[in-house]
């Protein structure tokens, strides 16, 4: 009998591990090449800087090890950023933060990213957030 109640635990430890399923996303789809671009960003008022909307064309990089290169010059030191996935929560992230909204189409190989980036002012000395929206196509 106290044979059973210790192998109790045992088998109820290795029948709740999971292994590797057919449910988890395949990330490489988001890296395995460049994505051609669409972007607006945008910010409201901050101080003294007065409110933005920029829309640009170019390519978008991720890289496995989760880094998002623009080759889009305008943006300055924002060409630089990085990317994310959890397979847990099914959640795309750009910068340490998930994304407000995101959507993938498989079929036609495109996806959505609406997110905040994060900037600031030194002029004013103010922090304030660029909104995002990216359309992704291959």
């Amino acid at each position: 009998m106290r044979k059973i109640v210790l192998l109790l635990p045992i088998i109820a430890f290795l029948t709740s591990c999971e292994t590797g399923s057919s449910a988890q996303t395949d990330t490489e789809r988001f890296y395995k090449a460049p994505w051609s671009v669409a972007l607006s960003r945008s910010h409201g008022a901050v101080g003294q800087l007065s409110a933005a909307n920029e829309d640009h064309n170019g390519n978008l990089t991720l890289t496995k090890s989760g880094s998002a290169t623009f080759d889009i010059s305008l943006m300055s030191d924002h060409m630089y950023q990085q990317w994310s996935y959890s397979w847990s929560t099914d959640e795309f992230y750009m910068n340490w933060a998930p994304c407000l909204e995101w959507y993938i189409n498989e079929a036609e190989d495109s996806m959505y990213l609406n997110y905040d980036h994060q900037d600031y002012d030194p002029n004013t000395g103010n922090s304030f957030y660029w909104n995002y929206d990216l359309i992704l196509t291959r």
